[in-house]
């Protein structure tokens, strides 16, 4: 079945900045063409490289973002060749700085939909300061808040690039409304994405109670969170279970738990009852929580603790997340091909309906399309 977005031609100039929101118009039909120069996307060189593949064709992450898109090769200084493949782009995206991009408004048909994701905007004094997911983070406010209290903010995973993909969901939504936006009057909009503002848009713990109300100040707090206890990580034989308790009826149960398997009497008192005092109490609490989950799994702790209605999980690894039973039977993993034909498993569509929309191809070989668009 041909997903709801085929027959739109997107180009997509970007290197990571617009590869996540170009990728889910390509599992929903559209015609993706990235433009790639002569020595590939800078997504063709960023690791971790798959072995006994040569370069550009061994990055993981192009294998990964660039699934179902077209490959063009083009040199920058090619206007000629840059303006036959735009002529019929419904949207670009373009990551840019405005002083070094090359496309023109000239080069660009009129009713072309013009997404840019930058730094900090078009707006203000820092339009032409360069960023990475890193410096977005920091200039969003969230880096401040992750990592403990006593210690330097603590940076995501080097392979995380969180930011990135915030800004490239909010490119795709703010896309997807223009397209709205020219059917209805048949004039093309211009998106603009900054990155740090996408970043700042979905924390609500940085926005909420550090602008919203500035009376309240939301400090690091690392693994544990003063919203309640036992309330964070907890280590046990395999890793690590993270638990909320909040509701009174959770305590009730998660005390309970914790007196049978310990003997420990004192942590059903009445006093404990009161979330603010379990707060309080905070190093007490916590220390009678993990003589419990110490000495349990994963799995153990996540199984009992949904039987006694406590809400308590797994923090599961990436070979218990291929390995998870749930996941498995929503068909949830998928199989695509890199370029010596090995088979690996990547996540599937991130939504369901009631149409079978999504469809992959594997990653383009660097220039594989260019003979087709511009011969």
């Amino acid at each position: 079945m041909s997903g709801p977005y085929s027959g739109l031609r997107v180009v997509d100039t970007t290197g990571l900045a617009g590869a996540y929101a170009t990728r889910l118009l390509a599992g929903m039909g559209a015609d993706v063409i990235r433009l790639e120069p002569p020595e590939g996307s800078p997504l063709r060189r960023l690791g971790p490289f798959a072995e006994g593949i040569e370069p550009p064709e061994n990055s993981l992450w192009w294998s990964y973002l660039a699934m179902g898109s077209q490959s063009v090769v083009i040199d920058p200084e090619d206007t000629e060749s840059l303006t036959k493949v735009l002529a019929e782009a419904d949207v670009l995206f373009e990551d840019r700085l405005p002083n070094t991009s090359k496309l023109s408004t000239q080069d660009i048909n009129p009713k072309t939909i013009r997404t840019r994701i930058l730094p900090f905007g078009l707006t203000g004094p820092k339009r032409d300061w360069r960023s990475s997911n890193l410096i977005a983070w920091a200039a969003s406010g969230i880096l401040y808040t992750t990592g403990f209290t006593d210690r330097a903010p603590v940076a995501p995973a080097a392979p995380v690039q969180l930011a990135y993909h915030a800004s490239a969901a909010s490119a795709l939504v703010g896309t997807l409304l223009a397209l709205r936006s020219r059917r209805l009057t048949g004039v093309a909009q211009e998106v603009e994405i900054s990155m740090q503002e996408a970043a700042l848009s979905i924390a609500p713990e940085t926005g909420v109670p550090m602008f919203m109300d500035d009376r309240v100040h939301r400090e690091r707090s690392g693994n544990r969170r003063d919203l309640g206890r036992p309330f964070g990580l907890y280590p046990c034989q395999d890793g690590f279970v993270s638990i909320i308790v909040l509701m009174p009826r959770h305590w009730v149960s998660m005390s309970q738990w914790v007196a049978e398997a310990t003997d420990n009497e004192s942590i059903v008192e009445e006093v404990f009852a009161d979330n603010a005092v379990r707060v309080e109490a905070r190093d007490l609490i916590d220390d009678w929580v993990e003589e419990l989950t110490q000495r349990h799994t994963r799995l153990e702790l996540f199984e009992e603790g949904q039987r006694r209605g406590i809400p308590i999980t797994p923090v599961n690894t990436i070979e218990a997340l291929v390995e998870d039973p749930h996941l498995q039977v929503a068909d949830f993993w998928q199989t695509t091909s890199l370029q010596d034909d090995t088979e690996v498993k990547i996540p599937g569509a991130p939504f369901r309906s009631s149409s079978a929309w999504w469809s992959m191809t594997p990653a383009p070989r660097l220039g594989q399309h260019t003979d087709q668009y511009l011969s």
